[in-house]
């Protein structure tokens, strides 16, 4: 059976929809989600969840989110735990994350070569030009 939830690094970081948080969580023994949901508030998640929104208002808000959701994943990644990251469907927040984290871990040397890895795990991510704007701000020399 298919999962609509993919592994960005094996074994490790885990990218998808809200939708499919709980089974990841279940599934794959994750230690930490990640939602980078604006609309999404506090509540009974079920698993230990991280509240880490990606803001679209001014570009310095913008960045600033997305810079903090990224080392909220590498962050955890670094501590040993296993992440599941998402937001609601998985594919242009979330993506944006997934070329991030791959940068900010040294397992892509450019937004081109991490978006092609990325969307080769999860084809739907699609990231739209404010956030890989922001993306080029963060990541100036990649």
């Amino acid at each position: 059976m298919d999962k609509a939830y993919q592994e960005l690094v094996e074994g490790r970081i885990f990218i998808g929809g809200a939708a499919d948080a709980q089974k990841a969580f279940d599934t794959e023994q994750i230690d930490v989600v990640v939602d980078l949901r604006s609309e999404a508030g506090a509540g009974d998640y079920g698993y230990q969840r991280i509240h880490s929104p990606i803001i679209n208002e001014t570009d310095q808000q913008q960045d600033e989110s997305v810079k903090e959701a990224i080392d909220q994943v590498v962050g955890a990644y670094n501590d040993g735990k296993k992440i599941y990251f998402h937001c609601a469907s998985g594919s242009n927040r979330a993506g944006t994350v997934a070329i991030g984290a791959l940068l900010a871990l040294g397992k892509a040397g450019s937004i081109q070569d991490a978006e092609a890895q990325a969307k080769s795990v999860r084809p739907i991510i699609s990231v739209n030009p404010q956030l890989k704007e922001s993306l080029h701000r963060l990541f100036p020399d990649a």
